[in-house]
């Protein structure tokens, strides 16, 4: 390592490991306390059920595709930004594996790994505090003050906040460094391999963490031609040259993942942010109490150390980690790292990378410096803090994390007073370690078990009804015993938790992920307006208690809490009960495979409300750039002009509805004919927008049905308004809200019965045999008799390809957002396949560019 002796590198290693250990002392006390790290929202919803589920699937050979996922997605575009493609994670599965397999640990599981959190972070802290070491002595030879550096950067806040609670964002604190070592090493020895290589780790590894990584990295380059290190550095226009090649070469090998992932982001659904952003704010108070970035007090004295600046390196990292320190007020450089959306600070760790640069450059060079020097610097650090303390209102000394902060200043200024006065540098290494080891433990304690409620991540909470419940787990198992569909699917989910399905084993009808099928979001939002009982983005949950959408999609089961079924699906019976839960089955379940030649068009269906884009659906199929073939397109009638309408608890008129009491709405009445007819349901649609725009989140509910509607403010707004509610047929349908003013208009009432559904259910005497392996589905023994289309409840997105008789045919998207495909009469079998989108080109891409990488390499080296 950069000509380290064998017991150098080893003594690198083992205090790497020791260094990570003692900072995560904290996280490893509560472990044994049975609290775990991770958090108890996106770390306990997303992070540990996506590392279980895939574990599961890589280690039987299952790559890229998951039903369990959702109603079904692929794993490389869909979880391309959380682990479906993720580096650090396949080692990680490799590892345990061996070890599962070894009988060294026990079976996986989600509580395996919850707990093993902190240790995995571990083993990532001890790598990125080795590269880190090995980037920084590359740029100042010394490798005692490099490694204090790498620990300012590996062991810093951002760091546990990330891991914590986004478990995957750890990694690119792994991959910066040697981003920035593949620079330096074309500027100094005209050598592409390391940046070719960490240019196609980071592509292919997550392509939010590779936009962020490649803006400094383009940052840091601009930097070093202001800023030469070295006297024979690479012309600027050779440096482009190279920088061009590997960047393209980098970008092709990483193909593989980067163009399935980035086209699973294009085609998700999420309104563009668009609130007011600030130039400047606050944010938080970096010397004390950031979660983003606390500055080490040892860097802060350094800025007043004047003779530091003759050093190159330091004054190359100083002025990086000014400007990102003052970006840190700036919410529009927040917004611009997160891909010009709402404004975050996960971007800050750059400003950990800069400081430990610049800590280890400026460290040799504290040596030359004079008592006077000293001092000055040490005036002008206290007065920073004092002023940073009187400016910040709301900062008061009451508790452990606010002391230590001047403590630990104070104390770097005693350890660099005892280093000028008595030379001993291994005195003051020792005391910024342990002074970042303090700080840090502390940080998890105060930000992160406290303030940021990892304490409530307890093994006793994953094993409690709100979680990991084993009499909701098997009140499902005895449900699907002897349940003989292909993928029978459950509604339920434990304390809210969209992801519960993963959890608990079983297909499920909800999914929480910041990317998700564009599709099916749209099916959700705009083709048949279901209402998921919550709105917010990146989520999806049941279908409105829609007894139609539950048959076409075989969620067929239904789990209440005993005491809180309400608005339960037409046709929806008792099927079992334990002592606390309820399960519900469907008596008018569809077959998997749906065959018909009654066909819609969705262009025939643009105009029409979503309840008759249902019963299509239910009469025939609607297909996508099909021509109609059945004769007539249901329609229902508007019973609005029929029905009386009556503001209670405020007033109505002109469609604003301002209610003064504290809930409030309109009670529309129905007419008798409607009272009298075989109607089971009634279907409400109006459009609902709040007036107020700094209102927060609030409670909607029709009869029994409740939904909650998102702040105008909130980052996590649908944008959808347009609301569709079916509740069963009552005298008087009640929309409330609470106290507010409110734009409540487009107001349509239908009602429905279901004997077309009950009449679809026996229409396919016949079912073809289903197979469901990996990433395909076989249908066999299909016997068509028809020409039309074939639809399964199985999710339609790019990367589907279909064979029949092992004949090509084209995939197509039917009932809007189900995979299908056209028949004739006598096919047989039909195989569904999935890959990621633009696979084989992609890995045809990575092979050449590998190549091409391989040869200019091992040219450079002769």
């Amino acid at each position: 390592m950069n000509n380290m002796t064998t017991k150098q590198s080893i003594l690198l290693i083992g205090t790497s490991l020791v260094t990570a250990i003692l900072a995560h002392a904290f996280f490893l006390y509560q472990w044994t306390q049975g609290v775990y790290m991770a958090g108890p929202d996106d770390g306990l919803s997303q992070m540990v059920p996506f590392r279980d589920m895939l574990y599961d699937q890589f280690t039987i050979g299952n790559f890229f595709y998951s039903y369990e996922f959702g109603l079904g997605g692929g794993t490389f575009s869909q979880l391309a930004y959380y682990y479906g493609i993720n580096i650090f994670f396949y080692l990680t599965v490799a590892v345990v594996f061996l070890l599962e397999s070894l009988s060294i640990i026990r079976e996986t599981d989600i509580l395996f790994w919850t707990e093993a959190t902190v240790f995995i972070s571990i083993v990532r802290m001890t790598l990125i505090l080795l590269v880190t070491t090995y980037v920084f002595r590359y740029l100042n030879g010394r490798i005692l003050p490099s490694f204090i550096g790498a620990v300012l950067y590996g062991a810093s806040g951002m760091y546990f906040r990330h891991v914590t609670y986004w478990e995957f964002f750890g990694d690119a604190f792994l991959w910066l460094p040697l981003l920035i070592l593949g620079v330096e090493k074309i500027i100094r020895e005209q050598k592409p391999g390391w940046l070719i290589a960490a240019t196609a780790i980071s592509f292919f590894d997550n392509f939010y963490f590779a936009y962020i990584n490649g803006i400094f990295t383009g940052m840091y380059i601009a930097a070093r031609w202001i800023f030469p290190l070295i006297d024979k550095e690479t012309p600027k226009l050779k440096q482009l040259k190279y920088y061009t090649g590997s960047v393209l070469l980098g970008l092709g090998i990483g193909s593989v993942g980067l163009i399935p992932a980035v086209w699973g982001f294009l085609q998700n659904i999420r309104p563009p942010f668009d609130q007011e952003i600030p130039l400047v704010s606050s944010t938080s108070n970096i010397l004390y109490d950031s979660p983003h970035l606390i500055v080490p007090a040892l860097f802060v004295l350094m800025l007043g150390l004047l003779p530091l600046y003759k050093k190159p390196q330091f004054k190359l990292f100083t002025a990086l980690s000014l400007l990102i320190i003052v970006l840190h007020f700036i919410p529009w450089a927040a917004s611009f790292f997160n891909g010009l959306s709402a404004p975050q600070h996960r971007y800050e760790y750059l400003a950990s990378f800069t400081i430990g640069g610049a800590v280890a450059a400026a460290l040799p060079a504290l040596e030359k410096i004079t008592r006077r020097q000293f001092t000055l610097a040490g005036t002008g650090l206290a007065a920073i803090y004092v002023l940073f303390h009187l400016v910040d209102l709301s900062l008061e000394f009451i508790n452990l994390w606010t002391l230590s902060i001047p403590v630990t200043a104070a104390l770097v200024l005693l350890s660099v007073f005892w280093f000028i006065k008595k030379r001993t540098l291994y005195v003051l290494l020792g005391l910024t370690l342990l002074s970042q080891l303090v700080i840090i433990n502390h940080y998890q304690y105060d930000k992160l078990y406290v303030h940021g409620g990892v304490k409530e991540t307890t093994k006793d909470y994953m094993l409690s009804k709100n979680y990991l419940a084993e009499e909701q787990q098997k009140l499902i198992d005895d449900a699907l015993e002897t349940d003989a569909s292909p993928l029978p699917r459950v509604s339920w989910k434990a304390d809210g938790r969209y992801n519960t399905p993963i959890v608990q084993g079983f297909a499920g009808t909800s999914a929480y992920s910041s990317i998700l099928n564009g599709h099916v979001l749209d099916y959700y939002y705009h083709d048949l307006e279901i209402d998921m009982k919550r709105e917010s983005v990146s989520r999806y949950s049941g279908f409105g208690d829609r007894a139609s959408l539950h048959s076409l999609w075989g969620a067929n089961y239904i789990m209440y809490e005993k005491g809180k079924e309400a608005n339960i699906p037409y046709g929806f019976k008792l099927a079992e009960e334990s002592e606390n839960y309820v399960v519900y089955q469907n008596t008018n379940p569809l077959p998997f495979v749906q065959i018909s030649d009654q066909i819609y068009s969705e262009e025939a269906l643009e105009d029409s409300h979503p309840i008759s884009r249902e019963q299509a659906m239910i009469q025939g199929l609607v297909v996508k750039d099909a021509t109609t073939s059945a004769e007539q397109i249901p329609e229902y009638e508007n019973l609005i002009d029929q029905s009386e309408i009556e503001p209670i608890g405020g007033s109505y008129s002109n469609g604003r509805l301002v209610i003064s009491e504290k809930e409030g709405g309109l009670d529309i009445t129905l007419p008798q004919s409607v009272l009298d007819s075989g109607a089971e349901d009634i279907y409400v649609s109006f459009y609902l927008f709040n007036n107020v725009e700094e209102a927060s989140l609030f409670a909607m509910r029709v009869n029994d049905f409740w939904t909650s509607r998102k702040s105008r403010e909130s980052f996590y707004k649908t944008n959808v308004n347009d609301i569709t509610i079916r509740v069963p047929k009552e005298e008087t349908i009640s929309i409330l809200v609470p106290e507010g003013d409110y734009t409540l208009n487009e107001l349509v009432i239908y009602a429905k019965d279901y004997e077309a559904l009950e009449q679809a259910t026996k229409r396919e005497p016949h079912q073809p045999e289903v197979t469901l392996d990996g990433n395909k589905v076989t249908l066999t023994d299909l016997q068509a008799d028809t020409k039309g289309y074939l639809a399964i409840p199985v999710p339609y997105e790019k990367g589907w390809q279909v064979k029949v008789d092992g004949e090509k045919r084209d995939i197509e998207q039917i009932n809007y957002a189900m995979l299908g495909t056209a028949i004739q009469p006598g096919d047989e079998t039909v195989e569904f396949t999935y890959l990621p989108p633009y696979f084989k080109t992609t890995l045809l891409a990575a092979g050449l560019s590998l190549l091409i990488a391989v040869f200019w390499i091992r040219r450079k080296h002769t």
